[in-house]
């Protein structure tokens, strides 16, 4: 089930200070991207990933976040601290609302492959079940 990971923060030498380690996320991450360079409000997202649990955090800007699982459960998060992440699961629908200027890390529980994702609505719909 998706949802808010609240991250350890701590305050020092005039700044804060967030980290992951040990079992602060449920899986070993295997790959780490980040979205940036965003000139306007950017719709992105629009595909669910087959066999790949994901773990998003915003380290700038904002970002709105609505997904659906296989079952039809939808949920709404919006990220703009970077002591929160949002963890979701494989085989949920994903659309991201990002405000211009955000910067957006993923972690994600496998490497990158072209064929894991379902990029057509209706065949996501399609799908019966969840891993």
């Amino acid at each position: 089930m998706p949802g808010i990971i609240q991250l350890p923060e701590t305050v020092a030498k005039g700044g804060k200070l967030s980290f992951i380690e040990g079992n602060h996320i449920p899986f070993l991450v295997k790959r780490v991207f980040w979205i940036y360079d965003i000139k306007a409000e950017t719709e992105r997202g629009g595909h669910a990933h087959i066999n790949a649990d994901q773990v998003l955090i915003c380290l700038q800007g904002h970002v709105h976040i609505d997904l659906e699982s296989t079952r039809g459960d939808r949920y709404s998060f919006d990220l703009d601290d970077p002591s929160r992440a949002l963890y979701f699961p494989r085989q949920h629908w994903l659309n991201m609302q990002c405000a211009q200027g955000t910067i957006l890390m993923v972690l994600a529980s496998n490497e990158y492959n072209e064929n894991g994702y379902i990029k057509d609505y209706k065949d996501f719909k399609a799908l019966d079940h969840e891993v």
